[in-house]
């Protein structure tokens, strides 16, 4: 089987199942090749299922056998005429909602002399346009004087078009290539409060959380999590997980607990309701419906009921409770709840938030996650 149409089988196999945010996605490469001699660099791309990357052939009468060359994920090259060519790829994020959710796009940006010449260019279309078999690029060959795309779509044959290179017209990244100052490594979460109370507080807890924080924002437990109460079966297959029972809000104060969650379509958050500890689960529910769940922070809340969710104003305002993560935490006997927006391009990346004895809720802590540059 040619390589450019085995590169399309892991696509598939993910379109044939549900969207899933966290599907096994095949992995995607992008790589640097250069033959400095020849003033050539080739940014080739590949598709792989947990497996060594094949990267396709583009025309020996264009690449002069530079996309036969072995070698994967390199970035930077320098050729013998002096340019510097940079590369670096990466995937937006998969979703449980959305069609086709679970195959988010692969892009990359490109620099030549410190000049950005592509910006988060998608080389491999996703989400609902992977269904329409696009063309997905196998190479970009760059020459003192041209940059050729070289695309293919399953069952066509390849198609290499080629624009003049006009550097002039390129901003030159004085982000990217300043070394006046360290930069913050990529994964690498800084830290948002308001007093330096908070901020003590704030960077204890991010020092004790274990295993990390991004574990914790990718769903995994963490040393703080509060064991869920047990849980309640749904009126309707349709409806929220439901989780109902006893909680310490602080030492020696109890209340009831109620969680909804879901990873699906129409819900991929949590919502939590704090009530008496009388207080039935029937009366929070008739208070919340679920079919009401998008205005539900718009809701007066009953008495002695705190509510925390999305689209609050001290809590990720412009974002649907339906797409707000809440983890119920305990520190020090208090309870705490840690909030993260499904999606991670929103800021802050997570709030760590505290329940008020007498009612509601204040923000105690912000965390904003470092991304590559694109």
């Amino acid at each position: 089987m040619p390589p450019c149409a085995a590169r399309y089988l892991p696509l598939i196999a993910l379109l044939l199942l549900p969207a899933m945010a966290r599907a096994e996605q095949p992995d995607t490469h992008v790589d640097l090749a250069c033959d400095a001699a020849a003033n050539l660099a080739l940014v080739r791309f590949a598709v792989s299922d947990q497996a060594r990357p094949v990267f396709p052939r583009l025309p020996a009468a264009l690449d002069h056998g530079l996309s036969a060359s072995t070698g994967a994920n390199r970035t930077d090259c320098k050729l013998a005429d002096g340019t510097t060519v940079r590369v670096r790829g990466g995937r937006e994020q998969a979703f449980a909602h959305g069609m086709g959710g679970a195959n988010p796009p692969a892009f990359f940006s490109l620099w030549i002399n410190q000049r950005k010449v592509f910006s988060r260019k998608t080389w491999m279309p996703g989400y609902a346009e992977s269904a329409n078999n696009p063309a997905i690029y196998d190479g970009v060959l760059i020459t003192p004087a041209r940059v050729t795309i070289c695309t293919t779509a399953e069952g066509r044959p390849q198609r290499c078009t080629g624009t003049p290179l006009n550097l002039a017209r390129a901003p030159v990244d004085s982000v990217e290539f300043d070394t006046s100052k360290p930069k913050v490594a990529p994964g690498q979460f800084t830290l948002i409060a308001k007093d330096a109370a908070n901020q003590q507080f704030c960077t204890a807890y991010l020092g004790a959380l274990k295993p990390g924080i991004d574990d914790a924002l990718r769903g995994q437990p963490t040393s703080f999590d509060t064991p869920l109460p047990p849980r309640v079966e749904p009126a309707s297959p349709d409806a929220a997980r439901t989780h109902f029972g006893p909680v310490a809000l602080l030492p020696g104060v109890a209340r009831s607990m109620v969680v909804w969650s879901g990873d699906n379509h129409y819900f991929d958050g949590a919502v939590i309701a704090l009530a008496p500890a009388t207080m039935p689960l029937a009366a929070l529910a008739a208070a919340y419906p679920y079919e009401d769940i998008e205005n539900w922070p718009a809701r007066s809340a009953p008495a002695q009921v705190t509510f925390i969710s999305g689209g609050q104003k001290q809590l990720y305002p412009g974002v649907s409770p339906r797409y707000v993560h809440l983890v119920p935490q305990h520190i020090d006997g208090s309870l705490y709840v840690l909030a993260y927006p499904t999606n991670n391009r929103i800021r802050p990346t997570a709030a760590l938030v505290k329940p008020r004895p007498g009612g509601g809720f204040a923000t105690i802590c912000a965390f904003n996650r470092a991304e590559a540059r694109f």
